[in-house]
């Protein structure tokens, strides 16, 4: 058995008392002492941290980073502004998730695409042969940077004490992104997060500036929050995690991305899109949806 990877915030989550897991060959917290329904609560009452760390980062470059991205994602990138992020799919040939993902534009020359833990492998082993066709740079950053989401109604107020910190100030809009200092230090922050809360964020940080942030968010009022709690919120706002309700079923077979309620946000068929991996499939498994959604039963095998 491989060792178990830790993020930079390990040492940190074991001094808090948490409970350790394995989670997609990394060592997380499942929860702390208080545990998941107290942690739960707190986030939809005030304001909670995540480690995720863990996830996989992506540093997509290159002339023909928008022409690849548009093949190998089920999203429409043309779409996607400067200073902001899109959820999406990175589907196989026949209609199926190989990952779902997100897609930040923080920058003009490059794109971070960030995908689940335990798929980042997985994921390289299918876009690096196809970044070959194009003239791009797919880089896995994962170890130079930590990533801490922080959550719940009083998040704003608990950021806005963090030094220079002006982007919080602004109406939030989901999936908006700044590039900000908070304390001297730089952040690359993101209006997203997977709990369900209308105000979160998460940052995106030097590794090396991952506990002060850490330390220095719970000295302001958040609690930290482990992996239970994470599901449980995640569960209720009605959102699907890979190996769950998206990859494969507990029979084996390969759920169909029209059978997850946000594939209608992530899957794209614009003309400017042209042709994708799975799009033909795709475009099938559509049309079975809207002929099933009108009351169309005759073949339920198709969703």
């Amino acid at each position: 058995m491989s060792e178990l990877k830790r993020t930079p915030l390990y040492d940190a989550h074991v001094a808090a008392g948490a409970t350790m897991v394995d989670f997609g060959g990394w060592e997380m917290p499942v929860q702390y002492p208080t545990g998941i329904v107290a942690e739960h609560l707190y986030t939809r009452s005030d304001c909670s941290l995540f480690d995720v760390s863990h996830m996989g980062r992506l540093l997509i470059e290159g002339p023909e980073r928008v022409k690849f991205l548009q093949y190998v994602l089920s999203s429409n990138v043309l779409a996607l502004e400067m200073n902001t992020a899109q959820y999406c799919i990175i589907p196989d040939e026949n209609g199926y998730a190989i990952d779902d993902a997100y897609l930040y534009m923080f920058e003009e020359d490059n794109f971070l695409l960030v995908v689940n833990a335990a798929n980042t492998e997985k994921d390289l082993a299918h876009l690096l042969p196809i970044a070959e066709k194009f003239d791009v740079k797919v880089t896995d950053i994962t170890p130079d940077w930590a990533a801490i989401a922080v959550q719940g109604p009083k998040t704003n107020e608990i950021l806005a004490k963090l030094a220079d910190c002006e982007a919080v100030e602004e109406p939030l809009r989901h999936n908006k992104l700044h590039i900000v200092k908070m304390n001297r230090r730089e952040v690359y922050l993101a209006v997203t997060g997977y709990t369900g809360e209308p105000i979160g964020y998460e940052l995106y940080i030097h590794t090396e500036d991952a506990e002060y942030y850490w330390n220095r968010l719970i000295e302001l009022g958040a609690t930290p929050v482990g992996l239970g709690a994470r599901d449980t919120l995640r569960l209720e706002a009605a959102l699907p995690l890979y190996g769950h309700e998206m990859g494969i079923d507990n029979y084996g077979n390969e759920i169909r991305l029209f059978s997850v309620p946000l594939a209608s946000f992530a899957v794209k068929f614009a003309e400017e899109k042209g042709a994708y991996v799975g799009r033909e499939a795709l475009e099938a498994q559509y049309a079975d949806f809207l002929r099933q959604k009108d009351g169309d039963h005759t073949d339920c095998k198709a969703l």
